[in-house]
């Protein structure tokens, strides 16, 4: 999905188009998605959260108008005087559930996220349970603390859901990373990310991916060319992979 305003809309009617032709159950949108990136500039503007907030509440209408049962994204919260990023679950019918808040973030040029975004007290990562499924989710740089994938191993998660917002330069590396937590979790690993330019001629990376259990192997990724894909899993290959190595050591 786009940064740019325009071509984002033009994305977004290319979005539904695909969600009627293939009928998936599940959508994962990037972190964030609607809006421009917010952290890109480090003096912090209180008139920007808000506005942010506000963007992301006008598109959830549209959001859940979408042919698909389960969405799962992030959004910009204000509580009091915090300011979070924070994962939901959207499922027609029953309304937004939250999953949890981003608690790990970087501090550098055009993701000064530290400065912006505020921690939660309590760090949660927990399971959502949908139509007999287990879904964890990772925010973008929680997926470098792999202790959480491995907890949401234990807990017999089948799929590890990781919305991004990431650039060009690092492309491969967050590929390499989601194959990893595929294995690590012993759980498909889906992700999703922002393209195109961003403010100051920022080049986002796009390239989300399916990988799968057991070998990490991709089985899709997104380019520009083809910005969305939809894929059948067999999530019997995630409980599979809990007796595979590495999950079966002893203490893992």
């Amino acid at each position: 999905m786009s940064d740019d305003e325009s071509n984002f809309l033009v994305d977004w009617n290319e979005l539904t188009i695909h969600l009627e032709q293939n009928e998936p159950d599940l959508l994962l949108l990037p972190e964030m998605p609607f809006g421009k990136w917010i952290a890109s500039e480090k003096e912090v503007n209180e008139e920007s959260k808000v506005k942010s907030v506000e963007i992301h509440k006008e598109w959830m209408i549209k959001m859940e108008q979408l042919n698909v049962r389960y969405i799962v994204y992030s959004k910009p919260v204000i509580a009091g005087d915090k300011f979070f990023n924070t994962a939901f679950l959207f499922e027609k019918g029953r309304g937004h559930s939250k999953v949890h808040t981003k608690s790990f973030f970087p501090e550098e040029t055009f993701f000064w996220e530290e400065t912006w975004f505020d921690h939660e007290e309590v760090k949660t990562f927990d399971l959502l349970e949908i139509s007999g499924l287990r879904i964890g989710v990772l925010l973008c740089t929680e997926m470098w603390l792999m202790e959480y994938a491995r907890q949401y191993a234990k807990k017999g998660i089948d799929i590890l859901l990781c919305p991004r917002a990431t650039g060009m330069s690092s492309v491969n590396q967050w590929i390499r990373c989601g194959q990893t937590l595929a294995i690590i979790a012993g759980s498909y690993c889906l992700s999703s990310n922002r393209s195109g330019h961003g403010d100051h001629n920022f080049q986002w990376g796009g390239s989300g991916w399916i990988a799968e259990p057991i070998n990490g192997n991709l089985l899709g990724i997104t380019t520009s060319h083809e910005k969305f894909v939809t894929m059948e899993i067999d999530v019997t290959k995630s409980r599979a992979a809990k007796n595979e190595y590495p999950l079966y050591v002893k203490g893992y």
